[in-house]
């Protein structure tokens, strides 16, 4: 369903990914209307997709999914688009005097003769300039959006994309459109490839091959891993740009030469890093092996009874391989231990605690969640020193 009208309030914007909330009028009835509308503000005059649907909480709405800026069609809608604060230096009794002043030639006048503004009381020829360029620059703004929409990406990314590369975003993409995959995380490299493919880029094209290799590697990190082996890598990329793998290896071995790339061997296999997270993983291993030759000042004494007595306390009965965890933490500086849901880690972690806090010893615990921490805060608050 298409729809076609101004935009007469904004109700809610999320200023990260521009999902909106608005009153919209649109046929002499004023509708609410929800979807990603980056850069939408009071007054604008959009084209509309989309379908109806009723929300639990708040009745009907349209939902929006795509949408396409028009310039507004009457003198009265161009007034409240130059007074809805998009435009600089320009409110609405300065729009309702440059409406006044040029009628129907107002926007050749904003684009070709800004000079003719600086007639108006209360506009100087500095101001004129910003004007003309604040508009200029919003007409500029909406054909990125417009662009990305035709090309098949969602305008949820427009203002990223935007705030990356500016009002020439058209032109840096179309020159390479492989590089939103570095800017713009979240959009698949299928739907990036997509669009070059359709505005010309060539299937052998050497930034795609690059791009494809980079996008393997960033995925597995999405999984939480740093490298991933070199054959992986190969046929992983050769399925998803369906070009040889021997194609993809001499693009691989280009781009270790060029240091984008790492390539270390280990038990006769080749893993495969960016450049990036192998200096990452270098530097945070490092870290550890010096935490680890330090003298250790955290050694608990007569740790088997006194686990014993924190199992009484606690009321629980810790395995073997939960002891072992426990003495392990107290024997070394650096100590990792892991195991599936349900394993025990979370009692483990609970049982030091106790034991440290006993010490007289301060825990800093740390989550990515941040659940753990907020917990462990909650319940560390009377303790001094610090496990180092």
């Amino acid at each position: 369903m298409e729809l076609e009208g101004e935009v007469e309030t904004i109700i809610y914007e999320n200023e990260m990914n521009s999902y909106t909330v608005a009153r919209f009028i649109t046929e002499g009835e004023t509708i609410t209307i929800v979807g990603f509308l980056p850069f939408v503000n009071i007054g604008d005059t959009i084209k509309i997709t989309g379908e109806f649907v009723q929300h639990k909480d708040y009745g009907e709405q349209f939902k929006v999914e795509t949408f396409k800026k028009e310039m507004p069609k009457t003198l009265d809608a161009l007034e409240r688009y130059l007074g809805g604060g998009s435009i600089k230096w320009v409110g609405p009794k300065t729009a309702e005097k440059i409406i006044k002043t040029f009628g129907e030639e107002t926007i050749y006048v904003l684009e070709k003769e800004p000079d003719k503004l600086a007639t108006i009381k209360g506009i100087t020829n500095e101001k004129a300039l910003d004007i003309s360029e604040s508009f200029v620059s919003n007409k500029e703004i909406w054909k990125i959006v417009d662009f990305l929409e035709e090309i098949g990406i969602a305008p949820s990314y427009a203002k990223k994309v935007y705030e990356l590369y500016g009002i020439n975003a058209v032109e840096e993409i179309k020159n390479d459109p492989y590089r939103l995959i570095d800017v713009v995380r979240g959009i698949s490299f299928k739907t990036i490839d997509e669009a070059a493919l359709k505005i010309g880029v060539n299937q052998d094209d050497e930034q795609r091959i690059i791009y494809g290799i980079k996008y393997g590697l960033l995925l597995a990190t999405y999984n939480g891993h740093t490298c991933v082996l070199k054959q992986n890598l190969l046929d992983f990329t050769s399925t998803l740009l369906e070009i040889s793998p021997s194609t993809i290896e001499i693009f691989v071995n280009q781009l270790k030469v060029k240091g984008t790339l790492v390539v270390e061997e280990r038990d006769d296999d080749d893993w495969v890093y960016l450049r990036e997270y192998y200096d990452a993983e270098t530097f945070v291993a490092g870290k550890l092996i010096r935490l680890d030759n330090v003298k250790n000042r955290k050694q608990i004494t007569k740790i088997e009874e006194k686990i014993e007595k924190q199992e009484k306390q606690a009321d629980i009965e810790l395995s073997e391989k939960q002891k072992e965890a426990i003495k392990a933490v107290s024997k070394n500086n650096v100590c990792v231990i892991t195991g599936g849901p349900g394993t025990g880690k979370t009692t483990i972690i609970k049982t030091i605690i106790e034991l440290y806090k006993k010490e007289g010893k301060k825990v800093v615990l740390c989550a990515p969640t941040r659940k753990s921490s907020k917990e462990n805060d909650r319940n560390n608050r009377r303790t001094s020193k610090n496990i180092t």
